[in-house]
């Protein structure tokens, strides 16, 4: 069984297509749990008249942002698996079953018990459907094989909509975050199962990631090029980037504590030290560590602006 987590608010107008594709999974063993946030739409009434594999939580209508709505979906699960589902999306119809296999397979490696997250590409589009971007990593830059805890701490390539995780990862994940201290939840989640577990990337695109004017965090509107000029042009606002960051992982080590496996505390707070270094110091330490981003780009503006 996999859970589908679907937090929704004021989604009337793109609800219907992403539930009928998640109706045409090839992957038939699921079950959708979903919590309104309090829409001022249509939305909780088109939820509640689905069938019976439509479930509903039981904190509807508290206004608790995007991320608290997906915490308390993950809190009230207890299904093998959790997909994080959100409600202006299209699912390919294998999306499960690609994100399952390569679960399985991972569990295999692995072992069951150790905590798992599964993610993929996904393609951009519009609000109506067509394609802007046919990969959003291409897109943003971002390097599939950057899965260690090192490449996550510094820049996030883990798309909330993609995931896929199991027991063991939901179960840190719900014992630790607070929906308030986090930028994004699919950030903490990824620094989670990096910490603590594996992470699977599946380089195939296996949803469709709509832009419309009330996404909460989006696609860049403009190429990869075009972001490092802007950076350039405005180093106050890549400086900030680098500097969040910087407070993200304070934030990841101060909620993990002392549950942190030793390794991956050594390397958060290795990470940390560089902060506090001279220019040239902290550019050789973060390269050093593998605490590097994921484009040329990006790269070269970390060590110009950073």
């Amino acid at each position: 069984m996999v859970s589908v987590l679907l937090a929704a608010f004021n989604g009337e107008a793109y609800l219907p297509a992403q539930l009928d594709s998640i109706r045409h999974q090839t992957l038939t063993d699921w079950r959708v749990l979903w919590q309104d946030d309090g829409s001022a739409d249509g939305t909780a009434a088109l939820l509640q008249h689905q069938d019976a594999c439509f479930v509903p939580g039981c904190e509807q209508g508290l206004h608790l942002g995007a991320i608290g709505n997906f915490l308390s979906l993950l809190r009230q699960d207890d299904a093998p698996y959790a997909a994080l589902c959100d409600q202006d999306d299209l699912w390919h119809a294998d999306r499960l079953s690609r994100c399952m296999a390569a679960m399985q397979e991972a569990e295999r490696l692995y072992g069951p018990d150790t905590p798992l997250l599964v993610h993929s590409d996904c393609r951009v589009v519009d609000e109506a459907g067509q394609v802007l971007h046919a990969s959003f990593f291409r897109h943003q830059g971002w390097d599939g094989n950057a899965t260690s805890l090192p490449r996550l701490l510094v820049q996030n390539n883990v798309t909330g909509c993609t995931v896929l995780m199991n027991a063991p990862l939901r179960k840190l994940v719900t014992e630790r975050a607070r929906a308030e201290k986090l930028f994004m939840h699919d950030w903490f989640i990824a620094l989670t199962a990096a910490a603590f577990g594996r992470i699977i990337f599946v380089d195939e695109a296996l949803v469709d990631y709509r832009q419309h004017g009330a996404n909460v965090v989006g696609a860049s509107r403009t190429g990869l090029v075009q972001r490092g000029l802007a950076a350039l042009r405005t180093p106050e606002k890549a400086r900030a980037r680098l500097a969040l960051a910087y407070r993200h992982a304070r934030m990841f080590r101060d909620t993990c504590a002392s549950a942190l496996p030793p390794e991956a505390s050594a390397i958060v707070d290795a990470y940390l030290a560089t902060e506090r270094m001279p220019k040239v110091r902290r550019v050789l330490a973060l390269r050093q560590g593998g605490y590097v981003m994921q484009s040329r780009v990006a790269r070269m503006g970390q060590i110009l602006l950073g």
